[in-house]
């Protein structure tokens, strides 16, 4: 599944993170950020590192305190919010996950949210993937167990189990997943995000946290 590699080398272009006040000027630069144009989007060094892997970023705004990132992969969308006060020691990443799926009675447009640690080490280069197939294995394994019922939720057992047999190949695919998001904000930031990874084992686990179905 590997195609390529992305030299995502920062060179002269990330600043020192151990500076006195580095965090404080990050969250000022983030709080003064508006969202902008498409056309100015698409001329970022750090969007044109998501069209190389792939990605397509939809929404990257700033929402009261917390950094809004929506973009798109593999038909999949994923939606999160950063901390800026937090953005250069993050331990966990939570996402939105958004999938529509069709069946022979119709279309089913599933919501996950799913809180994934930060267990990998950093890296000057990313293998860039293709296609998330474990993601959609679970997706596909929910709708061919439960169909279109709405009462279906993360606490189900059903759900809960295949999620559980699961865990470890989704956690690799989210590893990548935190990875090219960490790449993009250091591009467009300008700075190295060290990564505070967490002691207890139990809050290392991927966790799901909401399920939702939908019948269009």
């Amino acid at each position: 599944m590997l195609e390529k590699i992305v030299n995502i080398s920062a060179g002269s272009d990330y600043k020192q993170s151990s500076k006195p006040g580095k965090q404080s000027s990050v969250s000022n630069y983030i709080s003064s950020y508006h969202a902008v144009s498409n056309d100015s989007i698409s001329l970022s060094p750090a969007t044109s590192f998501l069209s190389g892997i792939g990605w397509k970023l939809k929404k990257f705004q700033n929402e009261k305190e917390k950094l809004r990132i929506v973009f798109s992969f593999d038909d999949f969308d994923f939606s999160t919010a950063i901390i800026p006060g937090e953005i250069i020691q993050l331990q966990r990443i939570d996402y939105e996950i958004k999938y529509s799926l069709n069946s022979y009675t119709g279309i089913a447009n599933m919501n996950i949210e799913v809180s994934s640690p930060l267990n990998f080490e950093g890296s000057e280069s990313i293998q860039v993937k293709l296609h998330l197939p474990e993601l959609k294995i679970f997706f596909g394994s929910i709708i061919s167990s439960f169909g279109f019922k709405t009462d279906v939720s993360s606490s189900t057992y059903e759900v809960q189990r295949y999620f559980l047999e699961m865990e470890n190949v989704l956690q690799r695919e989210f590893n990548y997943i935190n990875k090219g998001l960490i790449n993009f904000l250091e591009k467009y930031l300008s700075l190295k995000i060290s990564l505070k990874h967490e002691d207890v084992v139990t809050r290392r686990m991927l966790e799901l946290k909401l399920l939702r179905i939908n019948k269009t």
